[in-house]
């Protein structure tokens, strides 16, 4: 009978797999939000938007969405879900309202995999791509664009981001130049960028390392080992979440990307004029 039973399993199991009920899209995003204390859903782009923010504010400057199809949303929601299993609880929730997942999403023309506005941010879906490539886009999403919110607190790590940067380097000039970038490029990493995307902006680059920390540590680890501007980079990106949450700094110092990052720097400069107020959105 035993025998018997094994060599049956593998029928057996998808049996009780296709008659164990499974999560719908709107199962996922309400226990999502309720797990996160966030806003997280898919719907119409008009609808993107928070108390006490308004209607008005859920449209996009400069860019332009288009509803999420419901045959992709399972996928982006699972990359959500995974993303945030990297934050400690309550740290997103201190920054964010919401995240929404939307259709495809244009800035001058250029497909972006994600943007951000207000308290909240945006991942892009497609039907053009496969469920793996759905789900990577909003895993890597969330990473990217909740960083922003991380490095708008901190001006002055922007500050010391900036003098890194390579001598005479220009961010690119709009949405357009900066997603027609050829990714495909091997990366500089002798100048501490980790992809072409990332020579885009300050802001890019700190993006992108947030892509790297919670989505490829491993490969950042080598990368820091042997590019002295990559560690010392990692050493402003891990200084800044520290900064924001006793959690976070802990998650950090127990991390083996603690141990490569440059040892800190002191930043002593004089700022005479006001900091500027951060730009709001971005392109992905």
């Amino acid at each position: 009978m035993r025998d018997l039973i094994k060599s049956y399993w593998p029928l057996l199991a998808l049996i009780i797999t296709a008659c164990t009920p499974q999560e719908t899209a709107e199962d996922i995003q309400k226990r999502l939000t309720e797990e996160h204390n966030l806003i997280i859903r898919a719907g119409e782009p008009a609808n993107f938007y928070v108390p006490p923010y308004t209607k008005s504010d859920a449209q996009l400057p400069e860019g332009k969405m288009l509803p999420a199809s419901s045959t992709v949303v399972h996928e982006s929601l699972k990359g959500i879900e995974d993303a945030l299993k990297s934050y400690p609880e309550g740290f997103v929730a201190s920054l964010i309202q919401a995240i929404f997942i939307s259709g495809e999403l244009w800035f001058d023309g250029k497909r972006a995999g994600g943007t951000y506005l207000h308290s909240w941010l945006i991942v892009a879906s497609t039907t053009k791509l496969g469920k793996e490539s759905n789900y990577q886009a909003a895993l890597y999403g969330v990473h990217h664009e909740l960083s922003s919110f991380v490095f708008n607190k901190q001006p002055m790590t922007g500050i010391a981001w900036k003098k890194l940067m390579p001598t005479n380097w220009q961010k690119a000039n709009g949405y357009a130049q900066a997603l027609n970038v050829n990714r495909t490029l091997a990366p500089d990493y002798s100048n501490g960028f980790l992809s072409k995307y990332a020579e885009t902006s300050v802001e890019n680059d700190f993006n992108t390392y947030a892509e790297f920390v919670f989505g490829k540590p491993d490969e950042l680890v080598k990368l820091a080992e042997n590019y002295p501007l990559i560690a010392k980079k990692l050493r402003l990106f891990i200084g800044a979440y520290k900064t924001l949450s006793p959690e976070m700094a802990s998650i950090f110092d127990q991390s083996s990307l603690e141990a490569v990052a440059a040892e800190p720097e002191s930043l002593k400069m004089s700022i005479k004029a006001t900091i500027p107020k951060p730009i709001i959105i971005n392109g992905e």
